[in-house]
């Protein structure tokens, strides 16, 4: 996990913590890709993606659900690096509400 905070709750996950979430891969025309999205700020999304090497042109910055896609071989390296695999539902779900809440701000 992708962790600014120092002392986690009761269940585990600290107040303040950034959780990178990937999805499963999907096969498109392209090939196969998965959506990476952050749980707590697009600022840490965008922190990660520096992290896995990515250029900030590979955003996207849709008005539903801002994410990057990955291929496989950088889904792995996200996995390493602490993201967290989701199904395709919970990252949407997750992301959103993330999104909603600095919408909100």
């Amino acid at each position: 996990m992708f962790s600014l905070a120092v002392a986690p709750d009761e269940g585990g996950r600290a107040d303040d913590a950034a959780v990178i979430l990937v999805d499963l891969l999907r096969k498109y025309p392209s090939g196969y890709w998965c959506h990476m999205v952050s749980d707590s700020s697009l600022q840490e999304l965008h922190n990660f993606a520096c992290r896995l090497g990515l250029c900030r042109e590979r955003f996207q910055e849709h008005g539903r659900l801002p994410h990057y896609d990955l291929r496989p071989e950088t889904r792995e390296t996200a996995l390493a690096l602490g993201a967290e695999a989701v199904s395709s539902k919970e990252l949407f779900k997750r992301g959103r509400e993330a999104f909603l809440r600095v919408q909100e701000r």
